[in-house]
């Protein structure tokens, strides 16, 4: 999902992509049970072994065509190491965190958006066809807010629908009109949208924001990231966070 989105963005860009396959976990890393029992040791290694070579080929597949792209296939990565080449990216994208080891783990997404100091595109399984048109951004004044829409400003310009969404506040107390403003002097226009979401629970908040997205047609929404090392206070939506993050049908750009 990640190469695939990659790939999509470079072409857009003209730019391209340092691929690599970090792996949550090691051969020989795992539990205590299966270290007990051989057979089931063995399995895992080769689960590991096969997600490597799956990287690799999607890499070729979908990466390769592009100018300088490279891949980095070192099965012993760790997380800090794949942080440190995300701070020289010009974006950081990666696939959508999961409990299942076939997925990104929350940490390592965690340390994508506070430690890489690098915007982040968290890509769903499913991408759809077609051009970035329409981008939601979620606005509520705060400097992680406006540091999203700054790098997401490529994305704005080349989008033919742009919606500004203020939730839970008037656009005057969150300076939408200012932005909407300093957007125009881009040459981006930009509608501003409210939304009512304070009686909902934290998770049915994640739900509408992700409903009001595809009600829009959104191709990309962009957010804040808050606190440091949680991911639970985005645009004031609490426990949300998570639902969005893990739940995002379309690319969701994040920056804190």
């Amino acid at each position: 999902m990640s190469f695939r989105l990659a790939a999509r963005i470079a072409a857009l860009f003209e730019g391209t992509v340092d691929a690599v396959h970090f792996a949550e976990h090691h051969e020989h890393e795992s539990d205590i049970t299966v270290q007990s029992m051989p057979f089931l040791s063995r399995l895992s290694d080769d689960r590991v072994k096969a997600r490597a070579l799956e990287s690799q080929r999607a890499f070729l597949e979908l990466l390769a065509p592009l100018k300088g792209a490279i891949f980095t296939g070192d099965q012993t990565m760790t997380r800090d190491e794949l942080v440190r080449s995300g701070r020289f990216a010009s974006l950081v994208v990666i696939g959508r965190p999961g409990a299942d080891d076939e997925n990104i783990s929350p940490d390592t997404v965690k340390a994508a958006i506070y430690d890489c100091v690098r915007p982040v595109v968290i890509a769903p399984p499913d991408l759809k066809a077609g051009p970035i048109a329409s981008v939601v951004v979620a606005w509520n004044g705060s400097s992680q807010a406006a540091r999203a829409v700054g790098s997401a400003l490529p994305f704005l310009a080349k989008a033919t629908k742009v919606t500004l969404l203020v939730a839970d506040a008037e656009p005057d107390e969150v300076a939408a009109p200012l932005l909407l403003r300093n957007l125009g002097r881009r040459g981006i226009t930009a509608t501003v949208d409210t939304a009512k979401f304070h009686a909902l629970s934290g998770r049915g908040r994640g739900r509408a924001l992700l409903g009001y997205a595809k009600d829009k047609r959104a191709d990309l929404l962009v957010m804040g990231a808050y606190g440091h090392g949680e991911l639970s206070n985005f645009l004031g939506l609490g426990g949300a966070t998570a639902k969005v993050i893990a739940a995002c049908p379309i690319p969701l750009l994040l920056a804190h």
